[in-house]
């Protein structure tokens, strides 16, 4: 299983909740919550987490109209 939006096969398309606007990917959320996780190791593309059976990689987003930060579920690829 791989991130398509860790391995650009696929953009990152999301709306905000609070505004409805287009939002931006910001990278793994597994690299927002540690001091040092950016320069952690990790293997390309891996999906880092199970939720209800399916493999998912949790993306962080901003709003680029209201700035509002949420998280967005990407669901894996079978390779």
């Amino acid at each position: 299983m791989i991130c398509p939006v860790c391995n650009a096969l696929s953009l990152l398309e999301v709306s905000c909740a609070i505004c409805g606007s287009a939002a931006e990917d910001e990278g793994r959320w597994s690299d927002w919550v540690g001091p040092y996780s950016p320069y952690e190791p990790t293997l390309p593309g891996t999906v880092t987490m199970v939720v209800d059976n399916d493999t998912v990689c949790r993306h962080a987003a901003r709003c680029v109209q209201c700035d509002f930060p949420f998280t967005v579920e990407v669901t894996g690829w079978h390779i």
